[in-house]
């Protein structure tokens, strides 16, 4: 397993919670979007989230942050409400898939020659995800009358390209964070442990 004793910290544990948290409340809650459009955060979140905080309390708790976030900002912002449907329990495993891979990232060694296989990770556990939150919504969310395959194939050729786009920018955001930080605080480092 890798993991150097700073990461398993539960400060710093707390402190990527903490902007993450921050990074949703920003973007989620439409601050900055009926401003200037922002792709959701949401899909790398939850993928960073798994690499640097394994304990699902944290999971929980980001997904309570972003369900807050949702219902605050129909109920009381005038977003619509459109995809809140009984289909929102779908982002559920859609969001726990990302974390999920997010985690299994984490065991792979910290090495530029391991960008390559966590990107075809990061591709395919997005895809599923879509697969989770979007069908979801398309089969469960009452919203379209008689769904079909044939139906819901033209909806992951529109939306999930730009899903893909926003989990790659955000995470690729995040890489170069955390290389920034590793560069000051090399003890950071996971480190192998025997």
């Amino acid at each position: 397993m890798f993991r150097s004793t700073a990461l398993q910290s539960n400060r710093f544990q707390l402190m990527v919670f903490g902007i993450l948290a921050a990074v949703m409340l920003l973007t989620r809650s439409h601050a900055l979007t009926h401003l200037i459009h922002v792709p959701s955060t949401a899909l790398a979140s939850y993928f960073v989230l798994g690499y640097f905080v394994r304990r699902f309390a944290g999971f929980i708790g980001l997904f309570a942050l972003g369900y807050a976030i949702d219902v605050v900002s129909i109920s009381l912002l005038g977003v619509s409400d459109f995809c809140y449907t009984p289909a929102y329990a779908m982002l559920i495993p859609a969001y726990a898939t990302m974390w999920l891979a997010g985690r299994f990232a984490a065991r792979m060694p910290e090495r530029l020659q391991s960008l390559p296989a966590i990107a075809v990770l990061l591709v395919g556990a997005t895809f599923v995800s879509h697969l989770f939150s979007s069908g979801g919504f398309y089969f469960l969310g009452g919203r379209f009358p008689d769904p079909t395959i044939e139906g819901f194939l033209p909806r992951i050729a529109r939306y999930f390209p730009f899903s893909l786009m926003s989990s790659l920018m955000w995470s690729g955001v995040a890489v170069a964070l955390w290389a920034l930080l590793l560069t000051a605080r090399p003890d950071l480092r996971r480190e192998h442990s025997r």
